[in-house]
């Protein structure tokens, strides 16, 4: 069973619990305070625009026109042309699932489907009061006999290994929760810029009983303590692409450090 202090900062998803271990001050700006983030990154806008033209097309609308709806969301001629170079790898990837839906028995498609469990694993609304862990899968596929695939759509450059576990072990643990007839659940990463995708090995549902529902639950309590003193800094390179650098007065200082003007070569 969860803490008292994991359950007061509920509901959490792979990304809260990554804010948390990462920057305990982030955390308070994010999910306690509830600040507005004072900046946007523009990998950030990119980002939501490319999965905007993902989530139309694979929604059923014709490719130039969720590619122009992406598009929309950017004002930046940079920005845009970024968008632009990415958006050329949405072909591909459609490509490779229409082979897909007729070489299997597709029974539902899911696009940015959301899921949450309460604190026993069993099923709630995302939006409930009782809603301990939760998620969105950018797209999935049911399909031969039990089987799921979980697709998540990535936008930044291709990591040489899947280092983003977590987040695939927690959209595991909310399909085994989410779908009874599933029998083992297929995760892949689309790499958006290189039109691939990453598999991780298929994990049958007894395994994500037994192995993953025991790890997220030990990775949310380590957020939890993680936090449990207040908002404190951790200063590293993630500094810069923070939104509240401006805000963050490790932030500022980070980026900022006094100029000795004595020291040699100043002027």
């Amino acid at each position: 069973m969860a803490t008292t202090r994991a359950r007061s900062h509920a509901p959490w998803s792979a990304s809260k619990i990554s804010t948390a271990l990462r920057c305990s001050r982030l955390f308070h700006y994010r999910y306690v305070e509830k600040l507005p983030e004072p900046e946007v990154m523009p990998e950030a806008r990119i980002g939501k625009a490319v999965h905007a033209a993902l989530e139309g097309a694979l929604g059923g609308a014709a490719l130039p026109a969720a590619i122009e709806q992406g598009r929309k969301l950017l004002t930046d001629p940079l920005e845009q042309a970024r968008f632009d170079h990415l958006s050329r790898g949405i072909p591909p990837f459609l490509d490779r699932i229409e082979a897909f839906r007729r070489r299997r028995r597709v029974a539902r498609e899911l696009v940015e489907f959301s899921l949450a469990v309460r604190e026993d694993f069993s099923t709630t609304q995302f939006y409930a009061g009782d809603a301990f862990y939760r998620g969105i899968f950018d797209s999935a596929f049911l399909y031969d006999e039990g089987t799921l695939a979980v697709i998540d759509h990535k936008t930044g450059y291709r990591s040489p290994n899947l280092s983003i576990t977590d987040q695939l072990e927690g959209y595991a643990v909310l399909a085994a929760a989410g779908f009874r007839s599933v029998r083992r659940v297929w995760l892949g990463i689309h790499w958006v810029a290189d039109a691939e995708v990453d598999w991780v090995r298929p994990i049958p549902t007894q395994e994500i009983q037994q192995d993953l529902v025991p790890r997220v639950l030990a990775n949310i309590e380590a957020a939890a303590l993680a936090i449990s003193d207040g908002p404190r800094s951790n200063p590293g390179v993630w500094c810069e692409r923070c939104n509240y650098r401006t805000v963050c007065p490790t932030g500022i200082e980070f980026r900022f450090e006094p100029v000795d003007p004595d020291e040699p070569g100043i002027e």
